[in-house]
């Protein structure tokens, strides 16, 4: 596996606890960037740290517990991680969650609201408040948010998750036009079936997942990491309003 120089460069992940904000986090770290890794469980954060330390980048990693619905919080979290390393370079909003398939008729009002809060509102705050930050900084950068392969061929049974992925496709093509001239960049992460706790945790979720995929294979957190570095390392300037799949094909079939 290649890697990109991300040295000089300071990350920030939310949803960094485990699975693909993990593997996000751990990958830039190991290409040379300093890391934020945040998120809503301690424990989690804390095997992500040891992890990091383990791979020699414990003197470049800050972990912060963080909660995206509180805008106060994500505020402080993009203020923690430039005084911590002097500078914001790219900002991953990653933190979501998933929800348990159901009908539309039978989804609660309060599920609804719960999965837009954390997928839809906490990834608007953290694109806003790293994007203040950059602006000022006047130096262009990347923000990236990871969205899913439902948002572009929804399932059934899943009505406030496909919502709420769905409007943030709409947000990335947004702001990649708005914030073009200041030189950051806005890209979707579109991942299929990966192999994550929350698909390993749902008895059955994988197995019938499988059958729309057509390469049959699920896809590795570090896979979609390794596409991430590549799109931090500068080496597409111009990439911005598009969606990174990695889907084994499933939005194509």
């Amino acid at each position: 596996m290649g890697y990109y120089d991300l040295s000089g460069k300071t990350v920030l992940v939310t949803g960094a606890e485990t699975g693909i904000g993990r593997a996000i986090a751990l990958r830039a770290a190991a290409d040379g960037a300093s890391v934020t890794a945040a998120g809503i469980n301690r424990e989690g954060l804390a095997e992500t740290v040891e992890l990091a330390k383990a791979a020699g980048a414990g003197d470049r990693f800050l972990s912060l517990v963080v909660d995206v619905r509180e805008v106060a919080q994500v505020n402080g979290m993009v203020d923690d991680t430039v005084a911590k390393f002097g500078r914001l370079d790219a900002a991953i909003a990653n933190a979501g969650v998933m929800i348990q398939r159901r009908p539309f008729v039978e989804s609660t009002h309060e599920e609804w609201l719960h999965v837009l809060s954390v997928n839809l509102h906490g990834t608007f705050h953290t694109l806003q408040a790293a994007t203040r930050v950059l602006r000022k900084q006047g130096q262009g950068g990347d923000l990236l948010v990871t969205t899913s392969s439902n948002a572009v061929r929804p399932g059934p049974q899943a009505s406030s998750y496909v919502a709420s992925k769905g409007a943030i496709h709409q947000m990335v093509r947004a702001l990649a036009v708005e914030l073009a001239p200041l030189k950051i960049r806005v890209n979707a992460i579109v991942p299929g079936l990966t192999l994550t706790p929350g698909t390993i945790n749902r008895p059955g979720h994988i197995e019938r997942g499988l059958q729309g995929v057509p390469m049959g294979e699920i896809t590795m957190p570090e896979e979609i990491a390794a596409v991430v570095a590549f799109t931090l390392s500068g080496e597409a300037p111009h990439m911005t309003g598009t969606d990174l799949k990695v889907d084994g094909g499933r939005t194509s079939a």
